[in-house]
């Protein structure tokens, strides 16, 4: 098949997550005998180093309001119609565009791939750093958008001829809003975990061949310091350990919310304790992964997935999670939990984990017995994905 991605950048470089997502999807579609080009809409924001096997066509989407970017986004499918058997788009961007081109007669069939919240859903906010207050008038251009989207662009998504989610807890919020159930599928969030193990030396072993039985335990979360993440809860939690000498603290990434972070370190009296890196290269992130004890993400909405938390289960790291939603989804039993934003629970589940070797390990080793399981079999998600392809590709020519 000839499949045409239409995604907003290809950025290896400082971009997060999601980058890494389509480019795993595509290279799996790639040795499945399929020829993909990528169509980038936002191509001042490339930032592409090494060699790709795939074809890459930078168009220039000017606007990034909601109905302009889904006109130009029409044009882009009528544009490029008549060389796709089937079209891969980013939801969460351009599906009203993809589901306006189907209304109109469009005949090239549309995936659609959910990684992603909408902008007019409530934002997640962070529960202990400054909030900016919102006025009247951005307020009622949300509730706007909503009424639109909910009304308009969820009657646009049926036309779409596959749904893909990172999660089932995505898809059920999804379909609370209004997207169909129907042709719908759970890929999971597409991370190549073989090639990072093997390329960082990760057994399953390695985790116990390695137990810091005495020394500072090495606590690790690194993502985009944005509302919501967690940064606050876990400087909160961290500022209640009975023995702060027990622990060191590394906390990687930056963004709006890094002041905050740095100023949370400072009045908390933690500096001593806390490594703020930055932004970090790949490699040094896996080399903090590869060393560190303990993983915790301490927040995030309740139907996110986490790269950051999918790298800690390719490098077998125990982690401390919030209880239920997308992140639950992610660890399985590899992981201890707390309630959600209760700061005395997490720093009690931190020293257990601290005190109980044995239970380090054996959530480790629980980090690749959730790998290996059916919904996190990435060849076999993606493999799945492109038989819906190409059954969808199949029906149209066979008419």
């Amino acid at each position: 098949m000839k499949i045409y991605f239409i995604t907003s950048k290809l950025n290896f470089r400082t971009s997060g997550g999601s980058i890494e997502e389509i480019d795993y999807i595509i290279r799996t579609l790639i040795k499945l005998g399929n020829e993909v080009t990528v169509i980038t809409a936002f191509s001042s924001s490339n930032d592409i180093s090494l060699p790709l096997p795939y074809k890459v066509i930078e168009e220039n989407v000017r606007s990034h309001g909601l109905l302009g970017m889904q006109k130009e986004v029409y044009f882009l499918l009528k544009k490029y119609s008549l060389e796709a058997d089937i079209f891969h788009v980013d939801a969460h961007l351009f599906m009203y565009g993809a589901g306006i081109y189907k209304l109109l007669g469009g005949k090239v069939p549309i995936v659609a791939f959910f990684n992603q919240f909408l902008t007019c859903w409530p934002q997640y906010s962070s529960s202990f750093f400054p909030q900016t207050k919102v006025g009247i008038l951005p307020r009622a251009k949300k509730k706007i958008r909503w009424l639109i989207e909910r009304y308009v662009g969820m009657f646009l998504l049926k036309y779409l001829d596959i749904l893909s989610y990172v999660s089932p807890n995505l898809r059920s919020m999804y379909e609370d809003f209004g997207a169909r159930k129907e042709k719908s599928i759970v890929i999971g969030d597409p991370i190549d975990f073989k090639s990072i193990m093997e390329a960082n030396g990760i057994t399953p072993d390695f985790y116990r061949q390695r137990l810091k039985r005495i020394g500072p335990i090495t606590i690790l979360y690194s993502s985009r310091m944005s509302p919501g993440k967690g940064f606050d809860v876990l400087l909160l939690a961290f500022s209640k350990l009975k023995d702060k000498d027990h622990f060191r603290l590394i906390l990687g990434g930056t963004g709006p919310e890094a002041q905050f972070v740095r100023d949370m370190v400072l009045r908390l009296n933690l500096t001593k304790y806390v490594t703020l890196p930055g932004w970090v290269s790949k490699e040094q992130l896996y080399e903090y992964y590869r060393t560190a004890d303990i993983f915790i993400q301490a927040d995030w909405w309740p139907a996110g997935t986490s790269i950051s938390l999918l790298y800690a289960l390719a490098f077998g790291l125990p982690s401390i999670l919030p209880a239920g939603g997308g992140l639950q989804w992610n660890a399985g039993k590899s992981a201890l939990y707390f309630k959600y934003r209760d700061v005395d629970e997490l720093a009690r589940q931190i020293e257990r984990l601290e005190k109980d070797h044995e239970l380090r390990v054996e959530l480790s080793g629980n980090c690749f017995r959730r790998l290996a399981e059916d919904d996190m079999n990435m060849e076999k998600r993606i493999f799945g994905l492109f038989k819906e392809m190409e059954d969808k590709v199949n029906s149209i020519t066979n008419r």
